[in-house]
């Protein structure tokens, strides 16, 4: 069963474009818990990957993200109707949104970033809830 969405959203900022995916993560352990239930940890990551989800289904798009780090800062991107928006999570600041994921090869996913070099301790939890 989903989580309640996000009530409680952090501040998100517009970029016109997503990062180039060309990061790399050591340490992921995924968990999928139904059908649209992601949670996970990444020991280091640096740079921006893609975080798939699943196909395309019927009921659109719209997922709540929650990201925190122990260790340097990440973003979460998600799209909106101008572009792209992104949340930012620091260490003791995590941070959580409701937004659409990206809809691509047939998948629907958002994309995490490290910001300046590498970050560590990453975790994440991307669900679908009414």
């Amino acid at each position: 069963m989903s989580a309640a969405p996000v009530t409680d959203p952090s501040p998100t900022l517009q970029v016109g474009k997503l990062p180039k995916e060309n990061g790399k993560m050591t340490g992921k352990v995924a968990r999928q818990d139904g059908h649209f239930n992601f949670s996970g940890t990444i020991a280091t990551l640096t740079g921006a990957v893609g975080m798939a989800t699943i196909e395309q289904d019927l009921l659109g798009p719209t997922a709540n993200l929650e990201i925190s780090v122990e260790q340097g800062k990440i973003r979460a991107y998600l799209r909106d109707s101008q572009g792209y928006r992104y949340i930012e999570a620091t260490p003791g600041n995590p941070a959580r949104t409701r937004g659409d994921l990206v809809y691509s090869g047939g998948t629907w996913w958002w994309t995490l970033e490290a910001v300046d070099g590498e970050a560590r301790g990453v975790t994440y939890h991307c669900w679908r809830s009414k």
